[in-house]
């Protein structure tokens, strides 16, 4: 598997993208450079990348980086032994990011309270503390981005089905081939088509460079407080043309 990720030696802007999952084993990470691919690996563990996020200004990861209010007090109250308060089902299932990404894309997110995916952000959160300290904005004030590949595909409107099944080749090669038209892929291209995961990890540093450039949808002042606990999910708020940008961002 091809792996260059060589120190940062001009004045463009390093992206590192994290397709995370609950193990190593199935944890993507992508490094763009402006808009270059520069790495590419199917597996690492924290301690990888942490050593990559080194090297690079922001970093996006694909995992929730926070729990709903709604559901915090209720297991916090539950867990002292005090009435809890009162929520609607969807107040304890879902985040307000997750409401905000399914009007903007058509895509509702997974459940961080009620679906597995709330294994793979026990593990985010740690990465986080990592990253930033403990207590940091969980909506990427800490240079830490909540990205969502399966959202920007959506609304991009790249492709009409899941690109995740085992037959999603062609659907995988219609979105590297989009991508290949705004971004220098570094030959990464099959891989990128013969793994979904791969793929996801260059559209988290894809996002995450947009996120970094004001080119995704963002909390607004009245959001702000609530997304730095919550988490906040970025996706892109204008069309794929806008990767031109990463070209400009400065490292």
């Amino acid at each position: 598997m091809r792996s260059t990720c060589p120190r940062v030696h001009d004045l463009r802007m390093r992206l590192l993208g994290v397709d995370l999952a609950s193990q190593p084993k199935n944890t993507a990470v992508a490094v763009l450079d402006g808009t270059t691919l520069v790495h590419l690996a199917g597996e690492a563990d924290d301690d990888a990348i942490i050593q990559l996020a080194s090297d690079c200004a922001v970093v996006g990861i694909d995992a929730p980086l926070g729990w709903p209010d709604a559901f915090v007090d209720v297991v916090t109250a539950h867990h002292r032994g005090e009435s809890p308060p009162l929520a609607t089902p969807k107040e304890l299932q879902l985040r307000h990011t997750d409401h905000i990404v399914a009007e903007h894309s058509g895509k509702r997110p997974l459940s961080v309270s009620t679906d597995r995916i709330g294994v793979v952000a026990l593990r985010a959160i740690r990465l986080l503390e990592r990253l930033t300290g403990a207590g940091a904005d969980r909506s990427g004030g800490a240079g830490v981005y909540e990205t969502y590949p399966g959202g920007a595909v959506a609304a991009w409107a790249l492709v009409d089905r899941s690109y995740k099944r085992v037959d999603s080749g062609p659907e995988r090669a219609s979105i590297v081939a989009a991508l290949d038209r705004h971004l220098d892929l570094g030959g990464f291209n099959e891989q990128m088509v013969a793994s979904d995961d791969d793929l996801d990890a260059v559209l988290c540093a894809a996002i995450v460079g947009l996120a970094a450039a004001g080119r995704t949808h963002a909390p607004d002042e009245s959001e702000k407080a609530r997304a730095a606990r919550e988490g906040w999910i970025h996706i892109p708020s204008g069309p794929i043309e806008d990767l031109a940008v990463l070209a400009n961002l400065d490292g």
